[in-house]
């Protein structure tokens, strides 16, 4: 794959502009620059750019066994976990992600995040983590009770910005839940408000499939932006030699004719194939099967998946991609 074609992942992932609060934008950054040494894209998602862009991140020469074989089904993409039951007025949003376990194939934490439109200072943040929250370079301020659970409350002063307060709990069902905000919200009285507001209902992920190989699981996805599956048998999502399967809508598509330069294809080919009734490109890598299609409405998206799948299953999955 080209630099060019990584880069243009990376950004899918490491694009932080939408409406990520402050707070979980430094906290993200803090927590991956300690865990590993990846390479830096971006200020918050970095560890989910390992996902699809190859960065180095290996974990220990455990053994793995060879891949089993890939028996597509139907698949609906797990909600984000957690809403708020009402949100204050002005708001926009939310801008949801999920970043990928080091250990497991699964997610380790999902964020979501809404913004102020006509006030950038002020925002609310809702994360589900599965360990409780980093809190390094925060205080410890206060303590309250959540749906019947002990809570913490923090305060973090942010470079070039408005201090973070968040306040963090533990669910019975061993979640962990973080409430941040900013601004307007940048308050114990706020957060302790927002976070007594939040519900176990849970809100859909925007870009979806709708079949995938039997037993993988998401571990990672930003907004309708990209969404990536892993193999549950295989290495965790971080690290370069995980089997991932990754639905993409780039900002600036390749051109067709472009394709065979802008991905490797091994000898340039690119084969002509029907997706969701429209012309597409299916070429293989030295790495992946990559294919570019059209989804109803005109948006260009695309599909890497491992070559151990046919031609026909990678174009049987691109048919099911789709927006919520």
């Amino acid at each position: 794959m080209t630099t060019d074609l990584r880069t243009e992942f990376s950004g899918a992932y490491a694009d932080v502009t939408l409406t990520d609060s402050v707070t979980d934008v430094v906290r993200r950054g803090r927590r991956i620059r300690r865990a590993r040494r990846a390479r830096r894209v971006g200020p918050a998602l970095v560890v989910a750019a390992a996902v699809v862009v190859g960065v180095t991140v290996v974990q220990g020469e455990e053994s793995y066994g060879p891949p089993g074989p890939i028996e597509l089904v139907d698949y609906s993409v797990p909600a984000f976990p957690l809403s708020f039951d009402s949100l204050p007025p002005g708001l926009d949003g939310p801008s949801v992600s999920a970043d990928p376990s080091f250990d497991d194939v699964r997610i380790g934490a999902h964020h979501a995040g809404w913004s102020d439109p006509d006030d950038p200072d002020s925002g609310l943040g809702l994360g589900v983590h599965d360990r409780e929250p980093d809190t390094s370079g925060e205080d410890e301020v206060g303590e309250t009770e959540i749906a019947g659970e002990d809570a913490t409350v923090y305060r973090m002063d942010v470079a070039g910005g408005p201090e973070a307060w968040s306040v963090i709990w533990k669910q019975a069902d061993d979640r962990w839940v973080r409430v941040s905000g900013t601004g307007r919200f940048g308050s114990e009285e706020a957060v302790v408000d927002a976070a007594r507001r939040v519900v176990d209902r849970g809100m859909p992920v925007p870009l979806q499939v709708r079949l995938a190989p039997r037993g993988w699981v998401v571990v990672a996805y930003k907004d309708e932006r990209v969404l990536t599956l892993a193999d549950p048998a295989g290495r965790p999502a971080t690290d370069a030699r995980a089997r991932t399967l990754t639905v993409h809508l780039p900002r600036q598509p390749s051109a067709p004719a472009d394709l065979p330069r802008d991905v490797g294809a091994v000898d340039g080919r690119m084969d002509q194939v029907t997706v969701q009734g429209r012309p597409a490109a299916l070429l293989p890598t030295a790495e992946t099967w990559f294919l570019q299609g059209t989804l109803s409405d005109g948006t260009v998206f695309t599909l890497q998946a491992p070559l151990d799948f046919t031609a026909e299953q990678v174009v049987a999955v691109a048919e099911g991609v789709g927006r919520a």
